[in-house]
């Protein structure tokens, strides 16, 4: 889940959280599907940022998922032999895979990883 500018923010975009007006007031719920005339409803509505499914937009600066998961398996390689701090490593990456690419992405990796670990 990514969260954006409502300036960022397009048409074919999913809700990951509702948005709401600064007084509080919800106008769309969670999976609500993004469209143009929704967007520009939403900015006259005085909503400056939208939270969405996925992590669609990469930000200035911003490193990918792939680079993001070689730096932590970098920073945890000295520990390989630590049983608790590779779970954290692999929880840590779990939450990012999760975040980034949704529950459905997690699940295929694993299966991949299975097949793969049986195979050998």
């Amino acid at each position: 889940m990514q969260r954006l500018p409502i300036k960022l923010a397009t048409a074919g975009m999913k809700l990951a959280k509702e948005a709401s007006t600064p007084e509080g007031q919800v106008l769309c719920g969670p999976g609500t599907m993004l469209t143009e005339t929704l967007l520009l409803r939403l900015a006259k509505a005085g909503i400056h940022t939208v939270t969405v499914e996925g992590h669609p937009v990469r930000m200035p600066g911003e490193k990918s998922l792939n680079q993001r998961l070689n730096e932590l398996h970098e920073r945890f390689t000295r520990v390989k032999e630590d049983p608790v701090l590779r779970a954290l490593e692999r929880l840590i990456a779990e939450f990012w895979i999760v975040q980034e690419k949704g529950k459905d992405a997690l699940e295929r990796l694993k299966k991949e990883h299975n097949k793969s670990s049986q195979g050998q």
